[in-house]
């Protein structure tokens, strides 16, 4: 059928009208690209499978899925990952982690998760960089999705991540007999368990809880055994690719 004059004139205005109200999205900054291929050529073809209790059952997805909408919340036209929202009740809080739930597709996802874990250590900037920047991309998964992600399990995961570099530090240090590497890198692993990234969210660090490889972790520091450091760290999904190539879990940068 031809369309007619006015059915012109309606479709035009509507497109005018959802022209309009489209949201201003930032373009990809030089070096979020730039990370992003870093990220691409660091990659393990074979990285260990990650089991997170926090996690849907949709393959390549690692974030909850609460059923949002396409709505984050937005300062001024900018899209931002900070929705406002926390969970809704203790189900919620159970299956997706405490928090505001924060939304992966948001451009300043990036830089609200970089801000959100300053306080956890690493011990270098590079391990810190490649931990974060390697979460930013797996959280974002299907970013034309629904799905968001707490600021709780954000930090927990961040928390693994410096963890498992530490893990390695002080594996290096052993080996190499350089006591006061050993010393500091020891101290940090045994002192994690009062960080607020892990209280906040797994005070209990036992039974199912998302942290309770950690007193193995811990146990395998005090003796001086890299093998069985590498036993606790090896199925919490914590040691991704680069932060853990001492103890076998991951190729190097």
């Amino acid at each position: 059928m031809t369309p007619t004059g006015s059915d012109r004139d309606w479709s035009d205005h509507h497109g005018t009208v959802i022209r309009e109200a489209a949201p201003d999205v930032p373009e990809w900054t030089e070096a979020e690209r730039e990370a992003l291929w870093q990220r691409v050529d660091a990659a393990d073809p074979t990285p260990a499978v990650r089991r997170r209790r926090w996690r849907p059952a949709v393959a390549g997805a690692v974030v909850v899925l609460l059923g949002v909408g396409v709505a984050g919340a937005a300062a001024g036209n900018v899209f931002s990952a900070h929705t406002g929202r926390g969970p809704a009740d203790a189900e919620d809080v159970e299956l997706g982690g405490p928090g505001e739930r924060l939304d992966p597709r948001a451009p300043d996802f990036a830089a609200v998760i970089d801000d959100l874990t300053t306080d956890i250590r690493f011990p270098t900037a590079k391990s810190r960089a490649g931990a974060l920047s390697w979460d930013v991309d797996n959280y974002a998964g299907d970013r034309s999705g629904g799905s968001t992600v707490s600021t709780g399990a954000v930090r927990l995961w961040v928390a693994g991540h410096a963890l498992c570099a530490w893990s390695d530090t002080w594996a290096v240090a052993l080996r190499t007999g350089d006591r006061a590497g050993e010393e500091r890198a020891a101290d940090v692993v045994l002192d994690a368990r009062t960080w607020p990234s892990i209280t906040d969210t797994d005070p209990d660090l036992a039974n199912d809880s998302e942290f309770a490889w950690l007193p193995h972790l811990e146990q395998a520091v005090r003796t001086d055994d890299p093998a069985a450091a590498r036993a606790a760290l090896r199925g919490n999904q914590s040691c991704m690719p680069g932060l853990a190539p001492e103890l076998g879990l991951g190729k190097r940068w």
